[in-house]
């Protein structure tokens, strides 16, 4: 199979701004890449399929959820081929490609390193990646002719899936057509550059207003509703506070800590580590807050290093607090080697408060409290509140959907 079958074709008119992207859509590829971005309800899977159609090649589709890569088939068939039954020539399985073939960013991963495929909830997470299988992928790829890359929100990619993704992308020199409604413009400049080498520069931006033009998308507002957590939830966030008070009261003491900045050579003999001093800079700066507050006098030389003509010291606060820490427990283990012991101890003491995460020290912006915020039964009342409210004004004309971040799938059902 060659070529998809005579005769398929979108069983709808076009949207007017979708027959405007589609008209133009030859001239985006001219770089082999199309990059469109639009909001949900635009019709990015059916401008992805219609893309896919014209191209008339095989094809890779890759989704960041089991739940989406499904999805595509549904719409293809439904939309498109007026069926419910899936044609034998579309496969779910990447290590077993067909003409047409849909997974997921997790599952060409895990069969580039010949692991198993599990849906998993933490994206952040960053696996390493050991393309032990990517030759015989590649082959396989190449024996179906594949010339064509579909990704959907390929934002969602960890580091791991991106490398996965670059390899073939290198070997096989596909026409990549990304379809997004989230661009990661929040990322650090390395990120982005990387979302960009996969993806190519954006050709496209479907606007909300064209949406509301054609009647998909009412227009709105954007309201936020701000909610409390629940008296036992604010005991909680109160005590995480408290131990972490009662953490700064008992650095702001320490003695041996005192001792260990004091006799570090950073500090004694500044000039002799610049490259370290500079490439650590907020880790050295962290040490010179403490000895200040601690009393201690701090030579014009580390002003002229930092480049401070004011010769400014900022308040020891927990920002310094946790670079402090991060530089006696993990950044410099080398000069702080004698103080072992102590550094153990409170290394332990710190990740039993839940104060420390992947060998990095955070009182505020960590797991513990993240997830008391985020689990907020609160926030059902806030819910309720709005709920309340909009039936007062509307009564039986309400409608309303309220979505959610993440539903457990034993709560899944298929009705």
């Amino acid at each position: 199979m060659n070529s998809f079958p005579s005769g398929i074709q979108f069983k709808y008119n076009w949207r007017k701004y979708q027959k405007k992207f589609l008209d133009s859509a030859g001239e985006y590829l001219n770089d082999n890449h199309l990059h469109i971005v639009a909001p949900p309800g635009s019709g990015k899977t059916v401008l992805g399929l219609e893309i896919m159609l014209r191209l008339n090649k095989p094809t890779l589709i890759v989704a960041p959820t089991l739940a989406i890569r499904n999805q595509w088939i549904h719409r293809f068939c439904e939309l498109f081929l007026e069926t419910e039954n899936i044609p034998d020539w579309i496969s779910t399985d990447f290590r077993n490609p067909n003409f047409v073939t849909v997974t997921t960013y997790q599952g060409i991963h895990a069969a580039c390193s010949d692991t198993k495929e599990i849906e998993k909830n933490d994206e952040n997470s960053d696996e390493e990646y050991s393309p032990s299988n990517i030759s015989e992928i590649v082959n396989k790829l190449k024996k179906q002719k594949i010339n064509t890359f579909i990704l959907d929100e390929a934002h969602h990619l960890k580091n791991a899936w991106w490398k996965s993704l670059m390899d073939l992308k290198q070997k096989i020199n596909p026409a990549i057509v990304t379809l997004t409604a989230t661009p990661p413009f929040d990322v650090s400049g390395a990120e982005w550059q990387k979302y960009i080498q996969l993806n190519g520069p954006m050709d496209v931006e479907i606007s909300v207003p064209e949406l509301m033009i054609e009647g998909d998308l009412c227009p709105h507002q954007d309201l936020v509703y701000f909610t409390l957590p629940t008296e036992k939830e604010q005991y909680k966030i109160e005590d995480h506070y408290n131990y972490a008070n009662k953490f700064f009261e008992e650095i702001k003491n320490d003695k041996i800590i005192l001792l260990a900045l004091e006799n570090h050579p950073i500090y004694r003999n500044p000039e002799q580590y610049l490259d370290w001093i500079y490439e650590n800079l907020s880790s050295y700066t962290s040490g010179l807050v403490y000895l200040n507050f601690r009393g201690r006098e701090i030579a014009d030389i580390h002003f002229k290093i930092v480049g401070d003509q004011q010769k400014f010291v900022p308040e020891f606060d927990f920002f310094w607090l946790e670079e402090l820490l991060n530089l006696y427990l993990f950044v410099d283990e080398i000069h702080f080697k004698q103080f072992e012991e102590h550094r153990t101890n409170l290394e332990n003491k710190l990740g039993r408060n839940g104060f420390l995460e992947k060998k990095m020290v955070s009182f505020f912006n960590n797991k513990n409290l993240t997830q008391i915020l985020n689990s907020s039964i609160g926030k059902l009342q806030g819910i309720k509140e709005i709920v309340d409210f909009e039936y007062s004004v509307l009564k039986e004309s309400l409608k309303m959907v309220v979505l959610t971040d993440f539903i457990k799938k034993e709560f899944l059902t298929n009705n």
